[in-house]
């Protein structure tokens, strides 16, 4: 059963774009991954503050710490040091990967790991690991015996999903989705959104 919707950010900032963001919240969203460019903390100041506790940031775990975020997106290989801040585990901290090896090596103490790209996509291409057809087969085997590991961390796929794939990843042993054209290449974003939602509360 898939439990959680992810949305990240587009790059650039747009018109609409918080009062859409905002609407999605109150349509049941409830994790973003603010990823843009330039200063994270001067776009927060345009959203609500009561949204802050639902915002991991696409960036360092002190820089997510700083801004009272609930945690952060961080490239895999930040999280497999030898030493980490112990202040980074009060976070909710991701491990983004772009190769399904790099779940082999991921400390049990992060809250997930954000894999992919799964399909093929305008802001990705797959990553090596990663067929281009997605060979489901591998990909069901890879992911079926890491969850069973006792210290497996929550598994989350991104890239090139929307509603139209969502029966595809319904057997998976996967705690959610992430979305970026899926929602944003939409003229109606907020609209589609929903549409999505509407498809994954039915998986």
């Amino acid at each position: 059963m898939l439990k959680k919707i992810w949305l990240s950010t587009c790059l650039d900032n747009f018109v609409n774009e918080y009062d859409d963001i905002e609407a999605m919240f109150r349509q049941g969203l409830s994790r973003l991954i603010l990823n843009k460019k330039g200063d994270p903390e001067r776009w927060l100041l345009s959203l609500s503050m009561e949204y802050r506790e639902k915002i991991w940031l696409r960036g360092s775990p002190d820089a997510a710490l700083n801004l009272d975020l609930r945690g952060c997106v961080a490239d895999s290989y930040v999280f497999t040091q030898s030493a980490v801040s112990e202040s980074w585990k009060r976070l909710s901290c991701i491990a983004f990967c772009r190769t399904l090896d790099e779940l082999d090596n991921l400390p049990a103490w992060l809250g997930g790991a954000l894999v992919g790209p799964v399909f093929p996509s305008l802001s990705a291409v797959p990553g090596a690991g990663m067929d281009k057809s997605l060979c489901f087969d591998k990909l069901s085997i890879k992911l079926q015996d890491y969850s069973a590991q006792k210290d497996s961390v929550p598994l989350i796929l991104w890239g090139g999903i929307d509603k139209d794939v969502l029966e595809k990843l319904s057997d998976l042993p996967i705690s959610g989705v992430s979305l970026l054209g899926g929602v944003w290449n939409y003229a109606d974003p907020v609209n589609a959104f929903i549409k999505f939602k509407r498809t994954f509360n039915h998986y």
